[in-house]
């Protein structure tokens, strides 16, 4: 018989990510589990979901809800054994959490208690971090502050961005979740607490950090601010006049071409891709092409 399952969020576990659905996936293509509903808040009627629209092509019904009184009426018309959330949105409250016999599963893009909050993806990046992991945890009232299931480790590369590490982690949290949830729900599952003493916390990121700052960063610094800032906030500077986005950047000794930056260690950020105000991103040969010879400046 499989496990039946309520699922909570919209899986994109960054801000401004192209949400892929791995961790959905691994349990609507299982033989071990039903998902009963998809639980979702803020909807778009002009930009769905990408996951609401993979569920309602596997048949699994989809509900909004604004809270916990309403999360409530619709758990109350299935009978699930256990969820599992990923990127919901809202705070659960204990009523929820226990309205489930084997609670609620949560999928957390850090190696726990390192990088609690909504931002650790984007934090590992700017912290130029080797290698970050995935922590499937029992969902508690306390911010990711709940009991661990399983871990698992991944490396961050020096082309990996927030896009791709994103898609990395969310993978890799899709099979631990599928190793443990059978032992959940049998409730032979080990778990191990957190060590609160040990817990860093992650901060908002907002759009008035996108601004590149050359003279007073390095190279370095820059260049983990593009891999951590792809789609949200963006990292913006102005070349020969034109207000330009830089998606790929990688810091070096020296400049290889004169649209990089020298920074404050004297080191360059060397701009591999970016799109300039009113074009489609190029890579920067494409630029220099297009817009040396009538620079605005």
């Amino acid at each position: 018989m499989k496990t039946k399952i309520l699922y909570f969020g919209n899986e994109q576990l960054a801000q401004g990510i192209k949400a892929k659905t791995p961790i959905f996936d691994a349990l609507v293509n299982s033989e071990q589990f039903e998902i009963q509903a998809l639980l979702l808040t803020n909807p778009n009627p002009r930009k769905p979901y990408q996951i609401e629209k993979v569920a309602k092509a596997a048949g699994v019904p989809v509900y909004f809800s604004k809270n916990s009184a309403e999360i409530l009426e619709i758990i109350a018309n299935f009978d699930a054994e256990v969820a599992v959330l990923a990127s919901f949105g809202k705070i659960i409250p204990d009523s929820v959490i226990s309205a489930f016999p084997c609670g609620i599963i949560n999928i957390h893009p850090s190696l726990l208690p390192k990088y609690r909050g909504t931002t650790p993806i984007e934090s590992a990046l700017l912290n130029g971090d080797k290698e970050t992991g995935v922590s499937v945890m029992r969902l508690t009232k306390a911010m990711d502050a709940g009991p661990i299931l399983a871990q698992a480790t991944v490396e961050v590369t020096p082309e990996d961005d927030k896009q791709s590490l994103y898609e990395k982690l969310a993978t890799a949290g899709a099979q631990e979740l599928v190793r443990v949830l059978p032992g959940v729900v049998a409730k032979t599952a080990p778990e191990r607490a957190q060590n609160g003493l040990e817990a860093t916390f992650t901060a908002q990121l907002s759009k008035d950090q996108s601004q590149l700052q050359p003279t007073l960063k390095s190279a370095e610094t820059l260049s983990n601010e593009v891999r951590a800032f792809v789609g949200f906030p963006k990292s913006k500077t102005t070349i020969w006049g034109i207000p330009c986005v830089i998606t790929k950047a990688h810091a070096a000794s020296a400049a290889t071409s004169e649209i990089d930056l020298k920074c404050a260690d004297d080191n360059y950020l060397v701009i591999d891709r970016l799109i300039p105000e009113n074009s489609k991103e190029m890579d920067a040969a494409g630029f220099i092409n297009g817009h040396k010879k009538s620079p605005r400046e």
